[in-house]
């Protein structure tokens, strides 16, 4: 009768091994569980971060276009000069590779005519570094198309953001978006006679 208890004892003794082992392979696949999702979370808020990053310092750069006189900003030399300086939130972006590409255009009509003497000039930053990669002076243009290019990360994930601004000569003026090629010339309102 003893060897009977001992030999139920053994049992219940090594199912309790067996069931303490596969608890503890169930932990760690939960707490492996758990850790990737936290650097899954970790990378998902550095993504965040450089894309707000990358969009404020598009912003600035476009702010920084529109405060500067027509010379500087028409002429892919004057413009090149004008990179040097980095944008306030570039030290932010703390990215791999970032690049920033502004492309600046004389733009069509609107019936889709090329204004005449149309070029176009490509001013390229990249790690502090200024390249004209197409000149040309549009300061004869009375408008301007400013395309704004950030790219950053290398393939297979390399990340993108643009903005497009319309540069006048005259400012956002009347005579100058309205009766340039993004718009037409809008007559007054009737002045209603009281009589």
């Amino acid at each position: 009768m003893n060897f009977h208890v001992l030999s139920a004892r053994k049992n219940h003794a090594g199912v309790t091994i067996v069931e303490v082992l596969l608890s503890a392979v169930l932990i760690f696949i939960g707490l492996g569980s758990i850790f990737e999702m936290n650097t899954h979370s970790i990378e998902l808020l550095r993504a965040t971060h450089l894309t707000a990053a990358s969009t404020q310092m598009l912003q600035e750069r476009v702010e920084t276009i529109r405060s500067k006189a027509w010379p500087e900003i028409s002429n892919s030399t004057a413009l090149a000069i004008l990179m040097r300086t980095p944008s306030q939130s570039e030290s932010e972006m703390n990215a791999l590779a970032l690049t920033e590409t502004i492309t600046v255009s004389a733009p069509q009509t609107a019936n889709g005519q090329v204004l005449p003497n149309a070029e176009s000039f490509q001013v390229q930053r990249q790690d502090g570094q200024i390249r004209i990669l197409q000149a040309a002076d549009l300061g004869a243009s009375p408008m301007l198309l400013a395309d704004i290019l950030l790219t950053w990360g290398r393939i297979p994930r390399v990340h993108q953001r643009k903005v497009r601004v319309i540069i006048c000569r005259t400012g956002l003026t009347r005579s100058g978006i309205f009766g340039g090629a993004f718009g037409r010339l809008m007559p007054d309102p009737p002045v209603a006679s009281t009589q």
